[in-house]
């Protein structure tokens, strides 16, 4: 009986586990991405809660996770018809189950949100809920980059603490950016560029002091021009230590690490983007010229003034208009003593018709200009291959006719999964740019942004016949210089100047994933940009004129001038080359324990080497029919040294370096990284223990919202806190540690010359790297379901180290000597909010808000002993100094306040202008140390405030995009209005001159013009010292100001409209840029970004009409 009872148990018992058996089943599957077709490990696949009750299940959760191949395997109730699948930074996908089908292949797709969770810092993917550090990503889409054609002026405003500033609205010119301030006093400070993980050689943009716009123009030392937005994915920007002192000694500015597109599994994807651009020309009106009738009336006002008292010469340069006729005439000291009415009327007729002529430079110099940009691309792969390819075409015509810029771009990129552990791909970039432009004189006359200032509005450029008429006032003489008449378009038909760039970017990947813990990268990168720049001036110009002129000698032998360039033009051929190749080699691990422990390390090597060559060659007399120039005599060493025919560089550096990081992260609230880096170079490394820089971070987080105390807070999203410390570093190229001297021939005795070496530099064996310690605290939260979304840092960094040139004591036997002496500090607050304020089921509304501030101070500098300017310590690195002034309401004679002093003083007395001989002859007190005490500091020339604030509207189908940026608190220093001192007339001025003290306007809000006659002590200083006019505060302007960067209306067209013609997607749009500045007056100047610079191009508006199509 008892067997009997124990069989039906063990039959019920068995055909409950049968039925149980047959109520589930097994789902089998690989998840993997549609990026690179690479298997996702640690992929979520579950049964949705309600999924399970639905299926009267008991379990209330169900689910599993990929393994290293991206398998799963995962049994659920027979009645479950669907699964889940998501993976950080892709979008969750929904599979629904099909009848028998027990095994899946899972695409999962990156998101265009989520990909925010995941952050690409060209050493590692880091999900963003481990990151301790400062770093901000930017998502390139057509609203963010629009009509800009290159990255670094897609990023004004759109982060934080990076300050873009454009140095010129030329086609191709750079943009100068800094992160956190600056952070040397003479090495760069532009930030290291790193594409794809491999830093970039050449990304320094070049010092515009003293450079004119033909030369601000030419990018060829700027690698990151050739990069199509196009082809960009993603910009994330590291800016604390935690982030960048993976980088090492090159990340003291910050990093900007650019992440290109990639091919994603599934079927190709065609794309072809197209954008024209229509610039309108330039508004000259800013500039406050005078017209016509306001210069003659002013050249008469000027030719009336006596000759001065003591040489008995013209007070004024006999030149413009007004000279011109009375000399034809010899009527010029009549109407000194009597004045008009002096004059025939056939002479007053001949001044009256200039009145009348109003030549409109702006209109004859500068254009309309459009931009076509064209950009075709396909992208797709399967599970073993992916691939990303583009072709790209540009044409940049600038308003200054005769420059523009053409690229043209091939980016191809595939990557290769050999099997389960072996992964290799292949990226390349090329590009090659041409840049034309013409080529300017010594004086930059040919520039047409600074002509347009200077040429006399009566002037006309042809006359009746269409013949060049000259400009012989443009001369820098007290009078016409027949020699070397100026017009400007005889210079733009007979010179030329053109760069063609040829880049490759190419880089080697190879990774081995062993497990889902343990994987090796290695990465090659290889860069070579060539420039190949040729000039031609022909021998018709002003430029060759002018050279010519300047080259005339002294022959003792005929007893005779000479020229030493011969009669034709000038042909300049030069090439450089910068190349460059780097190695890494890394392993990772990471693990998670319990779902408690979450640990990740990396660590690597790098060895980096590249190099700089440079070759050109000049030659003179050249005619473009037969292609031949005429060698040159040259008298003596001395004359040619004045004109290097052929010159050569070479420069070579290499780089190794080690480095590891890690983080540790505990019940996902808490985390603790660190960074350290060994970097070595052959800059450095007479005294071994200087050759290498360790570097290195510590940081921590401390996610609040995760804590039990929060958690019920169901309106916080994300609470969290990051702390970081650490080391950056910086180099100087243009330093040595060894002696440096300049190879020449001298002259000892006439007719024998001997070899020596100038000194330039001491040699220093202790000259090391330049150091930056960085403190940083930041606050990341985000409430409302994400509606609300903000973080805010306060930053403290403090560079020591810095290099500079210091002067020695004379027993030393050197002069100068770069040594490790000076300190500069930047602090400030970053403010990042991004707001979700309306989204209904047709209508959104997002904000991005940006704001910065940041204070720099050199902490520690010495002057030079010939140095007239105040030393920069206690000041921003820009800081600018000037005098302050005020003029003198009865004399109309500049007052001057010495710093600290509430008493204003006249120059004379404030520098002991004496003429102890009563000749005219004057002496003054110039002493440096002196001079220094009077200056007070006025401004920066950086802003301390800079940001952004953009808005996107989404209506249906439509899309509107609204982005301001902002920069407030900086100063610049402007040219003056006109000269005090030995005004020339033969140049147009603004109206500024106008509103000068005299007699009649003793109101006026500018000094009175000084000649020998009246105040003689003040011409004379004025004249001689010009700094000192220069550096008046009354030229020291507020540059604050509010840019409408660009308002964007886009639509995408409706599928069901492009569907019978096998369009997959369809995108028209219509950008305008640079509409508005609203802010500080900048007066004189057609854009607050040009105000230092004469020479700048301004930053134009434009109008982009946008077509994209995906197939």
């Amino acid at each position: 009986m008892r067997i009997k009872f124990l069989c039906i148990i063990i039959c019920l018992f068995v055909n409950v586990l049968a039925s149980a058996s047959a109520a589930n089943r097994t789902i089998t599957g690989v998840v993997i991405s549609g990026e690179d077709n690479e298997p996702l490990i640690g992929a979520s696949v579950y049964v949705h809660a309600d999924d399970l009750k639905k299926a009267g299940a008991s379990q209330t959760s169900l689910g599993t996770i990929t393994d290293m191949d991206g398998k799963f395997s995962i049994s659920i109730p027979e009645k479950v018809i669907r699964i889940h699948c998501s993976y950080i930074g892709f979008e969750e996908q929904v599979i629904a189950l099909q009848g028998d089908k027990r095994s899946y292949r899972i695409v999962l797709q990156p998101s265009a949100h989520a990909l925010a969770d995941v952050v690409v810092t060209g050493y590692q993917t880091l999900e963003r809920r481990k990151l301790t550090a400062a770093i901000s990503k930017v998502e390139l889409s057509d609203a963010m980059v629009g009509a800009t054609k290159s990255i670094d002026q897609a990023l004004t405003g759109q982060i934080a603490g990076v300050a873009v500033t454009n140095t010129s609205g030329a086609p191709g010119a750079p943009a100068k950016i800094r992160i956190r301030g600056t952070a040397s006093l003479n090495g760069t400070q532009d930030p290291l560029w790193v594409l794809d993980g491999i830093p970039l050689e050449g990304t320094d943009i070049p010092k515009m002091e003293g450079k004119t716009d033909n030369e601000i123009s030419d990018i060829s030392q700027s690698s990151i021009a050739g990069l199509s937005p196009n082809d960009i994915e993603s910009i994330t920007i590291l800016k604390d230590a935690a982030a960048t002192a993976i980088y090492g000694a090159r990340a003291a500015n910050g990093v900007i690490v650019v992440t290109t597109k990639r091919g994603r599994t599934g079927k190709p994807v065609i794309n072809f983007n197209t954008k024209l651009t229509y610039t309108p020309n330039l508004d000259a009106s800013r500039l406050n010229l005078l017209n016509s009738e306001e210069k003659i009336n002013l050249e008469l006002q000027l030719m009336r003034e006596p000759k001065d008292s003591y040489n008995k010469l013209p007070v004024f340069y006999r030149k413009g208009g007004v000279a011109s006729i009375l000399n034809q005439h010899n009527l010029l000291d009549l109407y000194q003593q009597q004045g008009w009415d002096a004059l025939t009327p056939e002479v007053q007729n001949a001044i009256n018709q200039l009145k009348t002529i109003n030549t409109d430079w702006n209109d004859i110099l500068f254009r309309d200009a459009f931009t076509q940009e064209y950009n075709f691309s396909i992208s797709g792969g399967g599970e073993k291959v992916t691939y990303y390819n583009s072709l790209g075409y540009s044409k940049e015509n600038g308003n200054v006719p005769g420059v523009s810029m053409s690229r043209f771009n091939l980016t191809s990129k595939t990557s290769y999964q050999v099997n389960k552990i072996l992964k290799f791909g292949v990226s390349i970039f090329a590009n090659r740019r041409k840049n034309e432009n013409f080529v300017t004189d010594t004086y930059g006359y040919s520039n047409p942004i600074y002509y347009a200032r200077t040429a006399n509005p009566y002037l006309e450029p042809y006359d009746a016949n269409h013949n060049y008429q000259y400009d012989y006032d443009i001369s820098t003489s007290s009078s016409p210089n027949s020699k070397t008449g100026f017009n400007i378009f005889e210079e733009r038909d007979n010179t030329s100047n053109e760069t063609i760039i040829t880049a490759l970017n190419s880089i080697f990947d190879v990774e081995l994933r062993f497990n889902d813990q343990w994987k090796v990268t290695s990465q090659v990168g290889l860069q070579w940009d060539q420039s190949e720049q040729e000039q031609y001036v022909g021998k018709n110009t002003f430029n060759m004129r002018n050279m010519r002129e300047n080259s005339k000698y002294w022959d003792n032998q005929s007893q005779d001038n000479k020229y030493l360039l011969p009669e034709g033009g000038m042909h300049k051929r030069g090439d450089s080359t910068t190349s460059q190749i780097t190695w890494k080699l890394q392993g990772e691990y990471k693990q998670t324990f319990n779902d408690i422990h979450d640990v990740q390390v990396m660590a690597g090597s790098e060895i980096r080497k590249n190099w700089y060559k440079s070759l050109s060659s000049i030659g003179y007399g050249y005619d473009p029919k037969t292609l031949t120039t005429i060698p040159i005599i040259f008298p003596d060493e001395s004359k040619a040294k004045s004109y290097p025919l052929h010159t050569n560089s070479y420069q070579e550096n290499a780089f190794a370096s080690f480095y590891a990081n890690g983080s540790y992260t505990l019940l996902n609230r808490y985390t603790l990284g660190g960074s350290v880096r060994l970097d070595g170079s052959d800059l450095f490394g007479v005294d071994k223990k200087y050759r290498f820089l360790p570097i290195y971070s510590l940081s921590g987080l401390w996610r609040l919202s995760n804590e039990e105390f929060l958690k019920q807070n169901q309106w916080i999203d994300n609470l969290a806190l990051r702390l970081s410390y650490g080391l950056q570093g910086n180099i100087d190229k243009n330093t040595s540690p060894f002696l440096v001297g300049d190879y020449n021939n001298v002259t000892i005795l006439p007719g024998n010359t001997e070899s020596n070496i100038t000194i330039s530099s001491a040699p220093n064996s202790k000259l090391r790297w330049e150091k930056t310690a960085s403190y940083n605290i930041g606050l990341d939260f985000s409430v409302l379901n994400q509606a609300i979304n903000m973080s805010v840092d306060y930053y403290y960094r403090k560079g020591t180290d810095l290099i500079g040139s210091k002067e020695l004591p004379l027993e030393n036997g050197f002069a100068l000597m770069n040594i490790n002496w000076a300190s500069m500090e930047n602090k400030g607050v970053e403010v990042n909010l991004q707001t979700r304020n309306i989204t209904t089921k047709n209508f959104s509304w997002y904000t991005t808000f940006n704001f910065a501030y940041n204070n720099n101070k050199v902490l520690k500098g010495t002057p030079s002993s010939t140095d007239k300017m105040p030393i920069l310590e206690g000041y921003p690195v820009g800081a600018i100094f000037a005098l302050k002034s005020e003029i003198d309401p009865n004399t109309g004679r500049v007052l001057i306040k010495p710093k600290g002093s509430d008493k204003a003083v006249t120059v004379e007395e404030l520098f002991n202008v004496k003429d102890e001989w009563g000749i005219g002859f004057f002496s003054y007190d110039m002493d440096p140390k002196t001079v220094r005490e009077y200056y007070d500091y006025v401004g920066t020339t950086d802003a301390p405030y800079t940001g952004g604030f953009m808005n996107t509207f989404n209506y249906r189908n439509w899309e509107l995009n609204v982005n301001f940026s902002y920069n407030l608190g900086a100063h610049v220093r402007t040219s003056p209005s006109y000269d005090i001192a030995d005004l020339d007339p033969g140049h147009n001025m603004n109206k500024d001159i106008l509103d000068r003290w005299t007699p009649e306007n003793k109101n006026g809000k500018f000094p009175a013009l000084t000649t020998l006659n009246n105040y003689p002590a003040d011409y004379y200083l004025f004249a001689n010292e010009k700094a000192i006019y220069k550096n008046l505060d009354i030229w020291v302007k507020k540059l604050s100001y509010i840019r409408l960067q660009n308002i964007r209306l886009a639509y995408h067209i409706p599928s069901e409209w492009l569907h019978k013609l096998s369009i997959g997607g369809a995108t028209v749009g219509l950008e305008a840029r640079n509409l508005f500045v609203f802010g500080s007056s900048y007066k004189n100047y057609m854009d607050p970004e040009s105000m230092g610079n004469l020479y700048s191009t301004p930053v134009a508006k434009s109008v982009t009409f946008n077509l994209s199509l995906n197939f």
